[in-house]
């Protein structure tokens, strides 16, 4: 039989290949998921390693209080300790030639080896008076080593505990570099002596420090030694026994692998939502490989039956068709495990050309469970889906040898099947329902997600269970509406329900590709929507430049940075499409006045803008509507202001305005009014702020100019937009990488469609071959076969469509009901492209089978008898 087998192997190698691409694209998305989630791993291990350099020990005494500097330094006393060096961070602005940019500063190491930032110029500080600065920091500040920077920070008075602003001259005697990352996210950091930072954060005491250790040191003994130590110290702090036992002391290693440990859910979400995808892949696969063996045991039901009649057993036959598919499995699996790694380890490649700021690996890492997972569970998929044809070519009696085969059964299913179905769905339906309920009803999100997921989960399984029940149906539906275009359209609708079953089995492997595919791009767009709106609602403009100055109704307006000069080349700078003028002006009192008597609003500063240019600013434009001359606007949700009937100012003269007024919900923060009605209240006022709209394509380089445009004027720039585009980039990367994954399911599913229509056409080659007979014509023929394709992949890709809108929107609501109003989005771009696929793809999976069936001739498929 093992010869048996290899020859019928080699003599279908075609449609052996087709399967076996289709279970190489899943095998080869589980290792690449594998190879990547150790990547991110090994990664982000080492990222957080290189942020305490080559410390031994890493002391962390938070949950028990703060080591003096004293402390600190005499651990280096302790036996096998040769250096120790406290850790914090503090956030200070330095300042130089004008210009003053915020970073991190830290206290320079004790020992060099202890030090994670590595020096490119000059020495590091080795007293208060000296500092060390990021070279790229240096560069925008325009200072050198020797030069001064202004160190602008709060010193806190011991007695009194008040702080106060202070500039601080210190000597840049160094410039550094960060090859590793530790302070990826603040540019690098500023090295100034432990003193310098005690003094600068306003309190004595550390709660990190890093141990080196002697060569041959016993990390255990020392380790011991040094927890004694620290109880020791926090004890001389008064810190209770119970608390000053609870430091911890680990090693390099252990700290990363804790830290890893607390924000696990980054990286290994991503992991399991990719590994998810892979298994999706398999399955969708696995209804291929189905399909696949069907129209193998189809074609060869001659030959096996000849080889019942020679005395071959059933347990042999159905040996013979496992085997096949234990070896189909292997090889398509040792092959996805092989494109995998290859494919990872040339994104690896590219990726290490590109300044990411964070090291990456040379080479993928191949370790045990890379391999043996995609192998086990591409063998495993292709043997468990071959078991129902292996069953079929089992039964196949010996006389089938003599006569045709008997038409394929019309059964649809069992009432068992159909009632499991209908349980799954209401049950997950009504899990479902409770978890969007939870989300936007009683706004918390996470009943949402624990309701949602797995509701959603058992109705599609439900869906999936019952769809030998439904599908066919839907597709006579469409069929029936086919039908009236001539005789292919409805000899193609009837082919469709020749073996319900089959029919069900293809569309229902497009079915949940697309699902997905719809599903996450409508989550995403509704997302993208949503966090728009919130975004637009709580962040009014994408970047304001505020000078601070505001004016005094009554008194000579102050002077501004913000001069039409500055407007003009803020307004000039690329990337900005609109700039809208603000003036301020600050007053005595402000009340809206309502039926139950005058309400004080709680902002005294009237802000006057141009409604119209505010309109095309703002990211709300109905912020200021109904804003003109002599109305104010109250942004408000406050229901004290119901029944408004007008607003009046008191100016400090004790004289009073009195205007209209309009109540709308928003996040401006002031009462505003237009600039003819400012200067009548306040007289001549200056800029005090810009709103600026700037163009989607590159917002945080335009926020960045204009903070260069103005870092020397002392005006503060806020950039709403980077947060915006942040969001965004989020969105859009999670979208593309599980669009590209479930593309590829959809892929894997169009094959089972030509395999469906081959299958189709081998059970048909007599009733072709009578057709052909009677008069119809080869392309009578190809066309019947084109409609009877686009039947099951148009149906299976619209079913999957609704079905994606409906768990997108679902999900979206669960997730986002308690961050306000859930914009809902069709994202019709990536609809109408799934459809087009799905029907270019219908009609290529009908040419093979059809060149099949035109290739026999009449006679030569009615000679069977």
């Amino acid at each position: 039989m093992f010869r048996l087998t290899f020859a019928q192997m080699r003599r279908s190698i075609g449609r052996l290949v087709a399967a076996g691409v289709a279970i190489a694209i899943g095998t080869a998305f589980v290792a690449a998921t594998l190879l990547a989630g150790n990547i991110m791993t090994s990664t982000s291990t080492d990222a957080i390693a290189s942020s305490v350099g080559d410390a031994d020990l890493v002391i962390d005494t938070s949950a028990a209080g703060n080591l003096t500097l004293d402390a600190v330094r005499s651990l280096s006393s302790v036996d096998g300790v040769a250096a120790a060096t406290p850790r914090r961070d503090v956030y200070v602005s330095v300042s130089a030639d004008g210009r003053t940019i915020g970073t991190v500063a830290v206290p320079v190491a004790s020992d060099p080896r202890l030090e994670v930032q590595s020096l490119t110029a000059g020495a590091l500080p080795t007293s208060d008076a000296e500092v060390a600065l990021p070279a790229k920091l240096a560069e925008r500040l325009g200072v050198t080593v020797g030069g001064t920077v202004g160190i602008v920070t709060h010193e806190f008075d011991e007695k009194t505990g008040e702080g106060k602003e202070v500039t601080v001259d210190l000597t840049l005697v160094g410039l550094t570099d960060d090859p590793d990352g530790a302070y990826l996210s603040d540019g690098g950091a500023l090295l100034t002596t432990a003193e310098n930072v005690t003094r600068w954060h306003g309190a004595d005491g550390f709660s990190t420090a890093l141990l080196l250790l002697d060569d041959g040191a016993d990390v255990t003994q020392v380790r011991q030694a040094v927890a004694a130590a620290v109880a020791d110290a926090l004890r001389a702090e008064g810190m209770a026994d119970d608390v000053a036992s609870t430091a911890t002391i680990q090693t390099k290693q252990e700290y990363a692998q804790a830290r890893i440990a607390e924000l696990s859910g980054q990286t290994n979400t991503v992991v399991y939502v990719v590994l998810a995808f892979g298994a999706l892949a398999l399955i969708v696969a696995g209804l291929v490989i189905a399909n696949t063996f069907q129209v193998l045991v189809a074609q060869r039901t001659r030959t096996l039956a000849l080889l019942r009649c020679v005395g071959a057993t059933k347990k042999q036959l159905r040996g013979s068709v496992l085997l096949e598919a234990a070896v189909l499995g292997t090889l398509a699996s040792l092959t996805g495990i092989v494109v995998g790694a290859a494919g990872v380890q040339g994104l690896l490649a590219v990726l290490r050309t590109r300044d990411l700021g964070v090291p990456l690996p040379t080479t993928i890492d191949v370790t045990p469970a890379v391999v043996l997972v995609p192998l086990v569970a591409g063998l495993l998929v292709t043997v468990i889906s071959a078991f129902a044809p292996a069953r079929v070519a089992t039964r196949v009696a010996p006389l089938a040898a003599l006569r045709p085969a008997d038409a394929p059964s019309v059964r649809q299913g069992s009432k068992v099947r159909l009632v499991l179905a209908i349980i799954l769905t209401v049950l997950g339906g009504l899990l479902l329902a409770g978890g969007v309920a939870a989300g936007t009803t009683l706004e918390e999100p996470l009943a949402g997600l624990l309701l949602g997921i797995p509701g959603g989960a058992l109705s599609f399984v439900g869906l999936a269970v019952g769809s030998v029940f439904w599908i066919p149906a839907v597709t006579a539906g469409v069929g029936r509406l086919l039908s009236r275009t001539g005789a292919s359209a409805r000899l193609a609708s009837a082919n469709t329900l020749r073996n319900p079953r089959r029919t069900a089995a293809t569309s229902t492997a497009l079915l949940i590709g697309v699902t997905l595919v719809a599903m996450m791009s409508t989550g995403a767009a509704t997302a993208r929507a949503t966090f728009n709106q919130q975004l637009d609602e709580f962040f009014y403009v994408d970047a304001l430049v505020d000078s601070g100055t505001y004016g005094t109704a009554g008194e000579a307006a102050p002077t501004t940075p913000l001069t039409p000069k500055v407007v003009t080349d803020i307004a000039a700078i690329d990337g900005v499409t609109e700039v809208a003028e603000v003036h301020r002006a600050s007053v005595m009192q402000i009340e809206v006045l309502t039926p139950g008597g005058p309400v004080v609003v709680g902002s005294s500063t009237l802000m006057g803008v141009d409604p119209e240019r505010a309109r095309s600013v703002l990211n709300d434009p109905g912020l200021v509507d109904g804003l003109t001359d002599g109305t104010l606007v109250v942004q408000s949700s406050r229901d004290v202001y119901a029944g408004a009937t007008g607003a009046r100012v008191t100016l400090a003269d004790g004289t009073t305005t009195d205007l209209d007024v309009v109540v709308r919900e928003g996040n401006l923060g002031d009462t505003i009014v237009t600039l003819p009605t400012l200067e009548d209240i306040a007289g001549a006022t200056n800029v005090s702020d810009l709103l600026v709209r700037i163009d989607p394509a590159d917002p945080i380089a335009t926020v960045n100019a204009i903070q260069d445009s103005v870092d020397t004027l002392g005006v503060w720039v806020a950039g709403a937009v980077a947060e915006r585009a942040m969001f965004d980039q989020v969105i859009n990367v999670l979208l593309a990488v599980v669009v590209g994954l479930l593309a590829v399911a959809v892929v894997i599913a169009l094959i089972g469609v030509t395999n469906t229509l081959s299958l189709s056409v081998i059970e048909r080659q007599r009733e072709n071959a009578m057709l052909r007979a009677i008069g119809l014509s080869k392309r009578q023929l190809r066309t019947t076969l084109a409609i009877e394709g686009l039947l099951i992949a148009v149906v299976g890709t619209a079913l999957g469509v609704v079905l994606g809108l409906v768990y997108g929107w679902s999900g979206a609501a669960a997730v986002l009901g308690s961050f306000g109003s859930v914009a809902y989005t069709v994202p019709w771009r990536d609809i109408a492209l799934v459809l087009l696929v799905a029907v270019v793809a219908g009609l290529l999976a009908s040419v093979l089978p059809a060149r099949r069936a035109v290739r026999t001739s009449p006679v030569e498929a009615l000679a069977v008898d």
